[in-house]
């Protein structure tokens, strides 16, 4: 299972009540499941996390899942796409 949540402000959106929030959560969902493609089938096998922190300084932090797996997903946020399956 793979949760996605966004931050902003140090507080985590899990419920979108405002609709154009939760059409940016929809969409960042969408991108971050396409470019995690290759390796979704190893991604549906674990439960992770993946929390989008919408400050000044943007990043994805990857939570919850085993280090190789871990590894593998940062490696493929960055556009390194040397698979280890």
């Amino acid at each position: 299972m793979i949760e996605v949540t966004l931050s902003y402000k140090n507080r985590e959106f899990f419920h979108f009540e405002d609709t154009f929030l939760a059409q940016i959560a929809e969409n960042t969902r969408k991108l971050l499941y396409a470019l995690l493609e290759d390796i979704y089938d190893l991604l549906a096998l674990e439960k992770g996390r993946f929390r989008i922190n919408l400050d000044h300084q943007p990043k994805i932090e990857v939570e919850g899942f085993s280090n190789d797996l871990r590894n593998q997903i940062e490696r493929t946020l960055r556009g390194e796409y040397d698979y280890d399956y």
